[in-house]
Protein backbone atom coordinates (compact mmCIF):
# COMPACT_ATOMS: atom_id res chain seq x y z
CA UNK A 1 0.00 0.00 0.00
CA UNK A 2 1.40 3.33 -0.41
CA UNK A 3 0.40 6.67 0.40
CA UNK A 4 0.41 9.61 -1.70
CA UNK A 5 -0.88 12.69 0.23
CA UNK A 6 -3.19 15.39 -1.26
CA UNK A 7 -3.86 17.09 1.92
CA UNK A 8 -1.07 17.75 3.24
CA UNK A 9 -0.01 16.40 6.78
CA UNK A 10 1.81 17.93 8.74
CA UNK A 11 3.46 16.97 12.58
CA UNK A 12 2.65 19.71 15.23
CA UNK A 13 3.33 17.68 18.32
CA UNK A 14 5.73 15.46 19.73
CA UNK A 15 6.54 13.15 22.84
CA UNK A 16 9.39 10.51 23.46
CA UNK A 17 10.27 8.64 26.99
CA UNK A 18 13.54 6.74 26.28
CA UNK A 19 16.20 5.47 29.12
CA UNK A 20 17.82 8.61 28.17
CA UNK A 21 14.90 10.68 30.17
CA UNK A 22 11.77 12.61 28.57
CA UNK A 23 11.45 14.49 25.87
CA UNK A 24 13.55 15.28 23.04
CA UNK A 25 16.24 17.34 24.36
CA UNK A 26 18.32 14.35 26.56
CA UNK A 27 17.46 12.18 23.89
CA UNK A 28 19.46 14.37 21.06
CA UNK A 29 22.32 14.71 24.09
CA UNK A 30 22.69 11.01 23.97
CA UNK A 31 22.88 9.99 20.70
CA UNK A 32 24.81 12.97 19.52
CA UNK A 33 27.24 11.64 22.48
CA UNK A 34 26.77 8.25 20.90
CA UNK A 35 25.85 6.37 24.24
CA UNK A 36 23.88 3.27 24.61
CA UNK A 37 21.29 2.81 27.47
CA UNK A 38 21.56 -0.91 26.64
CA UNK A 39 22.74 -2.83 29.69
CA UNK A 40 22.67 -6.42 30.85
CA UNK A 41 18.74 -7.89 31.96
CA UNK A 42 18.68 -7.91 35.71
CA UNK A 43 16.61 -11.28 35.71
CA UNK A 44 18.68 -12.56 32.60
CA UNK A 45 22.47 -11.24 32.42
CA UNK A 46 23.27 -12.43 29.09
CA UNK A 47 21.18 -10.78 27.45
CA UNK A 48 20.76 -6.83 26.59
CA UNK A 49 17.94 -4.53 27.75
CA UNK A 50 17.53 -1.01 27.86
CA UNK A 51 14.29 0.60 30.40
CA UNK A 52 13.24 3.70 31.32
CA UNK A 53 14.19 4.68 34.52
CA UNK A 54 12.16 6.49 37.15
CA UNK A 55 8.08 6.39 35.55
CA UNK A 56 6.05 7.96 37.03
CA UNK A 57 2.50 8.50 35.34
CA UNK A 58 1.27 10.74 37.66
CA UNK A 59 3.54 13.40 36.74
CA UNK A 60 2.50 13.69 33.13
CA UNK A 61 -1.25 13.39 33.18
CA UNK A 62 -3.95 12.19 35.34
CA UNK A 63 -5.93 9.47 34.63
CA UNK A 64 -8.77 7.39 36.16
CA UNK A 65 -8.21 3.93 36.97
CA UNK A 66 -4.62 3.97 35.89
CA UNK A 67 -3.21 1.87 38.24
CA UNK A 68 -4.84 -1.26 37.17
CA UNK A 69 -3.11 -0.70 33.46
CA UNK A 70 -0.41 -2.33 32.43
CA UNK A 71 3.20 -0.66 31.77
CA UNK A 72 3.49 -1.05 28.31
CA UNK A 73 0.10 0.85 28.70
CA UNK A 74 0.74 3.77 30.81
CA UNK A 75 3.71 4.66 28.81
CA UNK A 76 1.50 5.01 25.85
CA UNK A 77 -0.96 7.40 27.09
CA UNK A 78 1.73 9.63 28.66
CA UNK A 79 3.17 9.91 25.33
CA UNK A 80 -0.05 10.72 24.02
CA UNK A 81 -0.96 13.28 26.38
CA UNK A 82 2.67 15.14 26.06
CA UNK A 83 2.14 15.15 22.70
CA UNK A 84 -1.26 15.93 22.59
CA UNK A 85 0.32 19.40 24.80
CA UNK A 86 3.05 19.65 22.81
CA UNK A 87 1.10 20.58 19.85
CA UNK A 88 -1.20 22.99 21.89
CA UNK A 89 -4.14 20.92 21.67
CA UNK A 90 -5.36 21.25 25.56
CA UNK A 91 -7.02 23.78 27.88
CA UNK A 92 -9.18 26.16 25.85
CA UNK A 93 -7.89 25.36 22.77
CA UNK A 94 -8.66 21.25 23.19
CA UNK A 95 -10.61 19.71 19.88
CA UNK A 96 -13.87 18.17 21.03
CA UNK A 97 -13.37 14.20 21.79
CA UNK A 98 -15.13 13.89 17.70
CA UNK A 99 -12.59 15.75 16.05
CA UNK A 100 -10.20 13.34 17.67
CA UNK A 101 -8.31 10.20 16.38
CA UNK A 102 -6.07 7.47 17.24
CA UNK A 103 -3.75 5.68 15.77
CA UNK A 104 -1.59 2.99 18.12
CA UNK A 105 1.07 0.63 16.76
CA UNK A 106 0.81 -2.11 19.37
CA UNK A 107 1.84 -5.35 19.03
CA UNK A 108 3.28 -7.28 22.33
CA UNK A 109 1.86 -4.62 24.71
CA UNK A 110 -0.58 -6.46 25.66
CA UNK A 111 1.06 -9.72 25.95
CA UNK A 112 2.67 -10.11 29.43
CA UNK A 113 -1.03 -9.08 31.03
CA UNK A 114 -2.10 -11.65 28.22
CA UNK A 115 0.63 -14.42 29.77
CA UNK A 116 -0.26 -13.55 33.25
CA UNK A 117 -4.21 -14.19 32.89
CA UNK A 118 -3.40 -17.67 31.11
CA UNK A 119 -1.13 -18.92 33.54
CA UNK A 120 -3.58 -17.65 36.64
CA UNK A 121 -5.94 -19.86 34.77
CA UNK A 122 -3.69 -22.75 34.73
CA UNK A 123 -2.10 -22.55 37.98
CA UNK A 124 -4.98 -21.98 40.36
CA UNK A 125 -8.66 -22.09 37.88
CA UNK A 126 -10.94 -19.21 36.73
CA UNK A 127 -12.83 -18.81 40.11
CA UNK A 128 -9.03 -17.25 41.43
CA UNK A 129 -7.92 -16.10 38.30
CA UNK A 130 -7.83 -11.73 38.23
CA UNK A 131 -10.51 -11.12 35.95
CA UNK A 132 -9.62 -8.08 35.21
CA UNK A 133 -6.70 -9.39 33.29
CA UNK A 134 -9.13 -10.42 30.62
CA UNK A 135 -9.83 -7.43 28.92
CA UNK A 136 -6.53 -5.95 29.33
CA UNK A 137 -4.82 -8.83 27.65
CA UNK A 138 -6.48 -8.10 24.34
CA UNK A 139 -4.32 -6.50 21.69
CA UNK A 140 -6.57 -3.79 21.33
CA UNK A 141 -6.19 -2.98 25.25
CA UNK A 142 -3.57 -0.26 25.55
CA UNK A 143 -5.18 1.55 22.32
CA UNK A 144 -8.28 1.22 23.67
CA UNK A 145 -7.11 2.86 27.07
CA UNK A 146 -5.15 5.65 25.62
CA UNK A 147 -8.71 6.69 23.62
CA UNK A 148 -10.38 6.57 26.71
CA UNK A 149 -7.99 8.61 28.34
CA UNK A 150 -7.44 11.35 25.93
CA UNK A 151 -10.39 11.10 25.06
CA UNK A 152 -10.19 10.50 21.39
CA UNK A 153 -13.51 9.80 19.44
CA UNK A 154 -13.51 9.97 15.78
CA UNK A 155 -11.71 6.80 15.71
CA UNK A 156 -9.17 4.56 17.48
CA UNK A 157 -7.92 1.89 14.74
CA UNK A 158 -4.99 -0.56 16.57
CA UNK A 159 -1.81 -1.54 14.07
CA UNK A 160 0.15 -4.78 14.83
CA UNK A 161 3.12 -5.66 12.75
CA UNK A 162 6.32 -5.32 14.90
CA UNK A 163 9.04 -2.95 14.40
CA UNK A 164 6.94 -1.84 10.84
CA UNK A 165 3.90 -0.90 12.79
CA UNK A 166 5.01 2.77 14.04
CA UNK A 167 6.23 3.91 10.26
CA UNK A 168 2.97 2.12 8.66
CA UNK A 169 0.76 3.31 11.69
CA UNK A 170 1.67 7.37 10.86
CA UNK A 171 0.90 6.23 7.27
CA UNK A 172 -2.55 4.96 8.16
CA UNK A 173 -3.02 8.47 10.82
CA UNK A 174 -1.78 10.60 7.75
CA UNK A 175 -4.30 8.57 5.47
CA UNK A 176 -7.31 9.51 8.11
CA UNK A 177 -6.13 12.92 8.10
CA UNK A 178 -5.91 13.34 4.42
CA UNK A 179 -9.69 11.61 3.89
CA UNK A 180 -11.25 14.02 6.79
CA UNK A 181 -11.72 11.45 9.36
CA UNK A 182 -10.53 14.08 12.12
CA UNK A 183 -9.24 17.48 12.62
CA UNK A 184 -6.27 15.73 14.09
CA UNK A 185 -4.82 12.44 14.92
CA UNK A 186 -2.76 10.81 17.73
CA UNK A 187 -0.19 8.36 16.59
CA UNK A 188 1.51 6.35 19.11
CA UNK A 189 3.25 3.05 20.49
CA UNK A 190 5.30 2.13 23.46
CA UNK A 191 7.22 -1.21 23.98
CA UNK A 192 8.19 -2.65 27.65
CA UNK A 193 9.84 -5.65 27.30
CA UNK A 194 9.12 -8.87 29.48
CA UNK A 195 10.51 -11.95 30.46
CA UNK A 196 8.74 -14.60 28.76
CA UNK A 197 10.09 -12.44 25.92
CA UNK A 198 13.42 -12.24 26.81
CA UNK A 199 13.89 -16.18 27.13
CA UNK A 200 12.25 -16.88 24.03
CA UNK A 201 14.41 -14.87 21.70
CA UNK A 202 17.25 -16.04 23.71
CA UNK A 203 16.41 -19.54 23.32
CA UNK A 204 15.94 -18.77 19.22
CA UNK A 205 19.31 -17.01 19.25
CA UNK A 206 18.49 -13.75 18.45
CA UNK A 207 19.46 -11.39 21.18
CA UNK A 208 22.90 -10.14 22.01
CA UNK A 209 24.66 -9.59 25.28
CA UNK A 210 25.02 -5.94 26.34
CA UNK A 211 28.58 -6.21 25.55
CA UNK A 212 28.38 -6.89 22.00
CA UNK A 213 25.11 -5.39 20.87
CA UNK A 214 26.20 -3.35 18.18
CA UNK A 215 24.08 -2.17 14.63
CA UNK A 216 25.04 -2.24 11.24
CA UNK A 217 28.41 -3.65 12.06
CA UNK A 218 30.03 -6.34 10.71
CA UNK A 219 30.32 -7.79 14.17
CA UNK A 220 26.65 -7.32 15.32
CA UNK A 221 25.41 -10.37 17.21
CA UNK A 222 21.59 -9.77 17.69
CA UNK A 223 19.00 -8.02 19.07
CA UNK A 224 18.87 -5.59 22.35
CA UNK A 225 15.08 -4.75 23.61
CA UNK A 226 14.63 -1.49 24.61
CA UNK A 227 11.54 -0.08 26.81
CA UNK A 228 10.25 3.37 24.78
CA UNK A 229 6.96 5.53 23.83
CA UNK A 230 6.63 7.78 21.69
CA UNK A 231 3.57 10.01 20.27
CA UNK A 232 3.07 12.26 17.32
CA UNK A 233 0.03 14.39 16.81
CA UNK A 234 -0.89 14.96 12.66
CA UNK A 235 -3.15 17.93 11.17
CA UNK A 236 -4.17 18.98 7.89
CA UNK A 237 -1.17 21.34 7.19
CA UNK A 238 -3.73 24.48 6.04
CA UNK A 239 -5.64 24.02 9.75
CA UNK A 240 -2.34 23.97 11.62
CA UNK A 241 -1.34 27.57 10.12
CA UNK A 242 -4.74 29.14 10.34
CA UNK A 243 -4.65 28.39 14.40
CA UNK A 244 -1.39 29.97 14.08
CA UNK A 245 0.70 26.53 14.82
CA UNK A 246 4.13 26.35 12.68
CA UNK A 247 4.74 22.58 11.90
CA UNK A 248 7.42 20.48 13.28
CA UNK A 249 7.37 18.68 9.80
CA UNK A 250 5.52 17.52 6.99
CA UNK A 251 4.71 13.62 6.28
CA UNK A 252 5.23 13.31 2.43
CA UNK A 253 4.65 9.95 1.60
CA UNK A 254 4.56 6.30 3.20
CA UNK A 255 4.22 3.16 1.50
CA UNK A 256 4.51 -0.88 2.81
CA UNK A 257 5.25 -4.02 1.23
CA UNK A 258 6.07 -7.86 2.20
CA UNK A 259 8.46 -9.96 1.59
CA UNK A 260 6.88 -13.66 1.76
CA UNK A 261 9.15 -16.38 3.07
CA UNK A 262 12.41 -17.16 0.61
CA UNK A 263 11.75 -13.53 -0.73
CA UNK A 264 14.45 -11.58 -0.16
CA UNK A 265 13.90 -8.63 2.23
CA UNK A 266 16.33 -5.97 0.50
CA UNK A 267 13.81 -6.08 -2.71
CA UNK A 268 10.71 -5.97 -1.02
CA UNK A 269 11.58 -2.77 0.82
CA UNK A 270 13.46 -1.16 -1.84
CA UNK A 271 9.84 -1.31 -3.48
CA UNK A 272 8.28 0.57 -0.53
CA UNK A 273 11.55 2.82 -0.88
CA UNK A 274 10.69 3.50 -4.12
CA UNK A 275 6.46 3.81 -3.71
CA UNK A 276 7.79 6.86 -1.66
CA UNK A 277 9.57 8.37 -4.25
CA UNK A 278 9.82 9.44 -8.03
CA UNK A 279 7.23 10.83 -9.88
CA UNK A 280 3.15 11.03 -8.63
CA UNK A 281 1.35 8.12 -9.61
CA UNK A 282 -0.98 8.16 -12.88
CA UNK A 283 -4.85 8.99 -11.89
CA UNK A 284 -4.04 10.60 -8.67
CA UNK A 285 -5.49 14.52 -8.39
CA UNK A 286 -4.64 16.61 -8.03
CA UNK A 287 -1.34 16.26 -9.07
CA UNK A 288 1.46 16.98 -6.77
CA UNK A 289 5.35 15.33 -7.54
CA UNK A 290 6.76 13.51 -3.97
CA UNK A 291 10.28 14.07 -3.17
CA UNK A 292 12.61 12.76 -5.30
CA UNK A 293 16.03 10.53 -4.65
CA UNK A 294 18.15 13.65 -4.60
CA UNK A 295 16.17 15.07 -2.22
CA UNK A 296 16.99 12.57 0.54
CA UNK A 297 19.66 13.53 2.85
CA UNK A 298 19.32 11.46 5.48
CA UNK A 299 18.00 7.74 5.71
CA UNK A 300 17.27 7.29 9.97
CA UNK A 301 16.88 3.07 9.35
CA UNK A 302 15.37 0.26 11.96
CA UNK A 303 18.40 -1.57 11.74
CA UNK A 304 18.46 -3.12 15.13
CA UNK A 305 21.20 -5.65 15.33
CA UNK A 306 19.96 -8.43 13.49
CA UNK A 307 22.93 -8.96 10.61
CA UNK A 308 20.41 -10.11 8.13
CA UNK A 309 17.82 -7.21 7.92
CA UNK A 310 20.79 -4.62 8.71
CA UNK A 311 21.90 -5.86 5.58
CA UNK A 312 18.21 -5.57 4.21
CA UNK A 313 17.95 -2.05 5.20
CA UNK A 314 21.52 -0.56 3.55
CA UNK A 315 21.22 -2.72 0.35
CA UNK A 316 17.79 -1.55 -0.36
CA UNK A 317 18.81 2.06 0.28
CA UNK A 318 21.61 1.92 -2.04
CA UNK A 319 19.51 0.42 -5.09
CA UNK A 320 16.64 2.53 -4.36
CA UNK A 321 18.44 5.63 -4.13
CA UNK A 322 21.21 4.66 -6.98
CA UNK A 323 24.44 7.29 -7.36
CA UNK A 324 22.73 9.14 -4.41
CA UNK A 325 22.67 6.10 -2.29
CA UNK A 326 26.74 7.32 -1.27
CA UNK A 327 25.62 10.88 -0.56
CA UNK A 328 23.03 10.05 1.81
CA UNK A 329 23.92 10.26 5.99
CA UNK A 330 22.31 7.17 8.16
CA UNK A 331 21.05 7.39 11.37
CA UNK A 332 20.13 4.22 13.66
CA UNK A 333 18.62 5.93 16.82
CA UNK A 334 18.64 1.65 17.67
CA UNK A 335 22.33 1.44 18.52
CA UNK A 336 21.15 3.46 20.96
CA UNK A 337 18.27 2.45 22.35
CA UNK A 338 17.62 -1.08 21.25
CA UNK A 339 14.50 -2.67 19.37
CA UNK A 340 11.75 -0.73 21.09
CA UNK A 341 9.31 -2.34 18.49
CA UNK A 342 6.19 -0.46 18.42
CA UNK A 343 7.55 2.93 19.52
CA UNK A 344 10.49 2.45 17.29
CA UNK A 345 9.57 4.05 13.88
CA UNK A 346 7.97 7.21 15.73
CA UNK A 347 11.07 7.87 17.98
CA UNK A 348 12.46 7.39 14.37
CA UNK A 349 10.67 9.80 12.79
CA UNK A 350 11.58 12.55 15.41
CA UNK A 351 15.12 11.84 15.25
CA UNK A 352 15.00 12.56 11.86
CA UNK A 353 12.98 15.73 12.38
CA UNK A 354 15.56 16.62 15.20
CA UNK A 355 18.30 16.42 12.98
CA UNK A 356 16.64 17.81 9.78
CA UNK A 357 15.70 20.80 12.22
CA UNK A 358 19.57 20.94 13.51
CA UNK A 359 21.04 20.03 10.25
CA UNK A 360 22.92 17.21 12.11
CA UNK A 361 23.10 13.48 12.31
CA UNK A 362 24.07 12.27 15.60
CA UNK A 363 26.57 8.77 14.76
CA UNK A 364 25.65 5.44 14.65
CA UNK A 365 27.05 4.42 18.19
CA UNK A 366 29.57 1.74 18.70
CA UNK A 367 29.88 1.42 14.92
CA UNK A 368 33.47 0.11 14.19
CA UNK A 369 33.11 -1.86 10.80
CA UNK A 370 30.00 -1.47 8.91
CA UNK A 371 28.44 -4.41 7.43
CA UNK A 372 27.49 -3.40 3.97
CA UNK A 373 29.04 -0.48 2.04
CA UNK A 374 26.78 2.16 0.33
CA UNK A 375 25.24 5.45 2.51
CA UNK A 376 27.47 7.06 4.86
CA UNK A 377 27.55 5.23 8.56
CA UNK A 378 28.59 8.39 10.53
CA UNK A 379 30.92 8.14 13.54
CA UNK A 380 30.77 11.26 14.66
CA UNK A 381 27.97 13.76 14.41
CA UNK A 382 27.82 14.81 10.83
CA UNK A 383 26.55 17.88 8.82
CA UNK A 384 23.26 17.78 6.66
CA UNK A 385 22.33 19.75 3.98
CA UNK A 386 18.65 20.88 3.44
CA UNK A 387 16.28 18.24 1.91
CA UNK A 388 14.17 15.37 3.09
CA UNK A 389 14.47 12.10 5.75
CA UNK A 390 13.90 9.00 4.31
CA UNK A 391 12.85 6.28 7.38
CA UNK A 392 12.92 2.77 7.06
CA UNK A 393 11.93 -0.69 9.38
CA UNK A 394 11.19 -4.20 8.52
CA UNK A 395 9.07 -6.39 11.29
CA UNK A 396 9.43 -9.92 12.45
CA UNK A 397 7.02 -10.96 10.18
CA UNK A 398 8.73 -9.73 7.09
CA UNK A 399 6.90 -6.26 6.34
CA UNK A 400 8.91 -3.38 4.95
CA UNK A 401 8.03 -0.20 5.54
CA UNK A 402 8.91 3.55 4.00
CA UNK A 403 8.16 6.78 4.78
CA UNK A 404 9.52 10.00 3.74
CA UNK A 405 9.61 13.52 6.24
CA UNK A 406 10.23 17.01 5.85
CA UNK A 407 10.36 20.45 7.42
CA UNK A 408 8.77 21.88 4.73
CA UNK A 409 5.87 21.21 2.24
CA UNK A 410 7.45 20.91 -1.11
Amino acid sequence: MTLAIDTRVAITGVSVFTPFGVGWEPLESALHEGRVAVEPAADQPEVGLAKVHDFDPQRHVTVRGMRVYPRASQLEICAAAVALADAGLTGDAALDAKDLGLVTASSHSHLETLIEYDRGLVTVGMQRTNPTLMPLGLPSAPGAATGLALPAKAFSITLNDGGASGLAALGLGARAIASGRARACIVAGAFTPFAELLRASFAAGTTSSAERFRVLDRDAAGVAFGEAAAALVLEPLEAALARGRTPLGVLRGEASRFAPPGASLASALERAISGVLGPNPQGLAPARPRVAPEQIRLACVGANGHPQDDAAHVEALSSALGAHADRVVLAAPKANLGESMDASGLIQAIVALGALRARRAPPIARLATPRTAGPIHPTRPSDLAPGAALLTAISPSRSCSALVLSLEPE
